[in-house]
Formats: C-alpha cells, structure tokens, sequence
C-alpha cells in the first residue's frame, strides 16, 4: 500500500497530510509475561526500566525516569509544509517546546537542531535521527541552554509501517532547556542503547484484517457478512467496503458490529463509468484503449457538447479484490477475493443509464435496456416517481429527472437508487447522484 511520508532523518524530507487520531477506540493490551506488551496494533519487548504509560488511544508510551519513548502505529500528519511541524509530530513534548516555543509555525525541526552523522539505528527500517540544538539557529527564535552547548531534545522517525504509517518519538519531560540531557552524556547514550534493543522486537500489526467473507460469492444486492478486527477502530469514522477496480464506486455504509470483528454490506448493484475520448473505454475507472472485437452498444457515451459523462451500468460479474477501509484517514485491512454472479435475466433490465452522476432537476435522463413497454413505464430514483413513459422499441426510455426525494444510500450526499417498472416486471437498480 502507497502513501505519502514523512521523514526527517539525517536531513532527508518528504511530505504527509493526514488528520487528528484522538477518536481511536482505546485498544486491548495484554502483558503476557514480564517485558512483553502486545495489542491490537503492535507487540514489543520492554527493557527492565523502562514502564508502560496510561494511554487513551493507540499510542504506547514507554516511561524511564524523565524520557518518554511514544510509538504511534497509525499516524498521518496534517501539515502540508515541507519537513511539516516537529512540535506537531512529537506530540507537544515539553522538551521540544523547551526549545521550540518562540519558533513561528510551521516548523520542521531543523530550525533549532542539527543531524549527527551517525543515527541510532534499530532495524533496517527504524533509524532514529538524533536531534541537538545548534546555536547557529539562534536568529530563528529557538531557546538554547545557558551553556550554550548542544544539548539533545528529541528524536523521532516516521515511515512505512505494517498496512500503515507510523511515528516514533522519545522526548525527555521537562521544559527548562537547561534540563536537558547532554550531547554525549553517559545516561542519553545508555537510552538510545535501550530504545534501539526494543525497537528491535517492534512488530506492527495491521489495524483491520479480514479472516472471512461469507458467502464468498453471491448476486449483485445481496447482503454479506466479513469477518475479522478492527473494523470500529475510529469512534467517529466509519468502516467502508472498497472494491479494488473501482473504489470510487457509491456504496452504502456498511453495519458494523459492536465488537468490530464483523460487518454486513450489501453488493452493489451497479457501478459508475466515465465516457472516454475516441477509440478508448473505462475499464476499472480508468480509460484504457478499446479491445478488438469490442461491442459498443452499451459504452458511455459524453455529453451532447462533448464534455465528460458519468453513466451508470449493471456490476459485471466477476471476482474481485474487496477490503475494509475508514475514507480519509489512510487505514485499510488486507484484500481478499469475491465474485459477483451473474444474475438472471429478468423480464425487465436497465444495461445503461446517463448521465448519472451531478445531475441537476430537469436534466434529460436516457435509460437503454430491454423489458420495456410501449406505454406505462414508471422511473422511481429514491422515492421520486415518474410515470407513464414511453418506449416505442423497448429498449430506451427518455425523461426529465425529477426533484431528489428519499433517503439517500450514502450519508451526507443526494445518491439513489434509480429502477424501472412496468407491466413485465422491475428492474435491478442503478445508482443514481444530484448535484
């Protein structure tokens, strides 16, 4: 999984945004036996000395004496600045605001600290960078001991993590910068030892995972149940089922249960393609170049002036890569396969129904399929009804799109489901968005 990152070790910056996690659900921790810490997000080994903190979400705090050592296994930044701001990634330690309190935000770090050439290097993929005040960023604002000697205030590395991003930072608890430990001192040199042998046994553990999806196959509109942890893990953001070929797709939210080991969702009935320049069509929402022997009787097709349409089609069946997610906050379980069966084909069938997608009242809706009658055919989009419509051949229906009415199958937009009924029967449904 790809994301964005932030690092700031041995001078080396890239850029992560990401939101506030204080809305984790506080996670269940065993300690098996003396030293061994483990939940659902990670398991360490703890050196004698060295306790575990009280925390209120998933980040683990280790405590010896005034250092702190902090591990964040889900943690995306919100700073779009370059090198971001320290005092944001260390979670305003006292030692960092020791030195950092007059600094204008944004700040990287590097205004007040400068980078030893080694790293205190934990496994090949934890390097804690070292970070010491440097009197030559006196003009930035940065508070320095008396001594005017480099003294160490903080250290952290953020990466690439199991399924995630995370953060790890040590910080001395104090907020007199003449406090703080010393370049080189005896007792800074035997923490960095201590902290580089347990970050050895980290092991991060991926937040959400799916053990099962029951059944594993079944009709466009049915509902299914995945098992598995973690998918409550924010309290205030909910789980999301993404198919992997078109994550974009409106779905509604799935029912989570209270415990988080399982959830019921419902297969889409239909999906949402995109008209292509000449000679290419949407394949998993991306315009691909059209295949020999295609038939395009069914393709999107753009806008009267040319411009891009949105239009909606049955699923295909197929087998697919589903997970859980939580939209917006980069947390995703592992994917895992289920397909989609063909239906039957009923009396009545939508192939093909544009535009979609921002649709204004008023809009001409066209819908191509088969079933349809001559006279007497109803549209209903959520609880909006249009009624007795015309199809001279069968296969296609012209009407205005009437005012958005009903609940909406995804909270906080204007998407409904779209069917057609007449004497023969109704149809599966389309989905269907307002502006």
């Amino acid at each position: 999984m790809t994301k964005p990152l932030i690092a700031l070790c041995l001078g080396v910056t890239t850029v992560l945004f990401a939101q506030d996690k204080s809305t984790l659900s506080p996670p269940e921790a065993t300690q098996r036996r003396p030293g061994e810490f483990e939940n659902q997000f990670l398991a360490i080994q703890i050196v004698p000395g060295w306790t575990v903190a009280t925390s209120t979400a998933q980040t683990l705090t280790l405590v010896k004496g005034k250092y702190l050592l902090s591990i964040n296994p889900i943690f995306l930044h919100a700073s779009g600045v370059i090198g971001g701001r320290f005092g944001e990634i260390a979670s305003g330690k006292k030692s960092i605001d020791a030195v950092m309190h007059n600094v204008d935000q944004p700040a990287g770090g590097f205004e007040c600290s400068e980078w030893p050439p080694e790293a205190l290097v934990a496994t090949k993929a934890i390097a804690l960078g070292n970070l010491y005040t440097d009197s030559s960023k006196a003009g930035n604002g940065c508070t320095f001991p008396s001594s005017r000697g480099p003294v160490w205030f903080g250290s952290y590395f953020s990466g690439q993590g199991s399924e995630t991003d995370y953060a790890i930072t040590l910080s001395h608890d104090t907020n007199d910068v003449n406090a703080l430990p010393k370049k080189g001192a005896p007792e800074l040199t035997l923490v960095f030892r201590q902290v580089a042998q347990m970050l050895k046994t980290l092991q991060l553990k991926p937040p959400m995972i799916i053990s099962k999806v029951d059944p594993d196959s079944a009709l466009p509109g049915a509902t299914i149940t995945i098992y598995g942890s973690g998918f409550n893990l924010f309290k205030e953001a909910s789980s999301a089922v993404q198919f992997s070929d078109f994550p974009n797709n409106p779905m509604s939210a799935p029912a989570v249960a209270a415990d988080g080991k399982s959830l019921t969702f419902q297969v889409p009935t239909s999906i949402n393609t995109v008209s292509c320049d000449a000679g290419q069509i949407d394949v998993g929402e991306f315009c691909v170049p059209i295949p020999a022997n295609h038939v395009d009787i069914n393709d999107c097709l753009p806008l009267p002036d040319g411009s891009t349409n949105w239009c909606g089609v049955p699923i295909p069946p197929a087998t697919y890569q589903i997970s859980v997610t939580v939209p917006g906050w980069g947390v995703s379980s592992n994917p895992v396969s289920f397909t989609v069966i063909a239906p039957k084909p009923g009396p009545v069938s939508i192939l093909l129904l544009y535009p979609n997608y921002g649709v204004s009242v008023g809009d001409t809706i066209t819908v191509r399929g088969s079933g349809f009658t001559p006279t007497g055919n109803t549209v209903q989009i959520g609880s909006a009804v249009v009624e007795n419509l015309s199809s001279p051949d069968g296969h296609m229906i012209t009407f205005q799109a009437p005012a958005a009415a009903g609940l909406s199958f995804v909270h906080g937009t204007k998407i409904y489901s779209a069917t057609v009924t007449n004497a023969n029967g109704q149809s599966k449904s389309i989905s269907f968005g307002y502006r």
